[in-house]
């Protein structure tokens, strides 16, 4: 299992809220920053998020909620994810990779 975005995420608040998750692991315990972006061809939302966590050696799952751009909403069905990360060890950057994902929206 590799650092990447779950395949199915949440959308909740009347399609202006989702909630996705992943697994990811570092080789060594470092500062992550991830930014994550939605979009929806059927309906023309777009949504952003963005959570800061400290990865470590063990694959752990995170959790980012983001919230529509604009006045478009969600729906339940298919959607693109964009996930963007980085990681910092003593406040220098050891790495930078970004993961494109087809995934699922359900609601709550």
């Amino acid at each position: 299992m590799g650092n990447t975005i779950d395949p199915v995420a949440v959308v909740a608040g009347g399609g202006r809220h989702l909630i996705l998750t992943g697994p990811i692991r570092c080789d060594q315990e470092e500062r992550t920053e991830l930014r994550v972006t939605v979009t929806q061809r059927e309906t023309g939302a777009v949504a952003e998020g963005y959570a800061v966590f400290t990865c470590t050696v063990e694959t752990q799952q995170w959790e980012v909620h983001a919230v529509t751009q604009g006045k478009a909403t969600f729906e339940e069905g298919p959607a693109t994810a964009v996930g963007v990360g980085s990681t910092t060890s003593r406040g220098t950057a050891t790495d930078a990779h970004q993961w494109l994902v087809d995934i699922t929206l359900v609601g709550e």
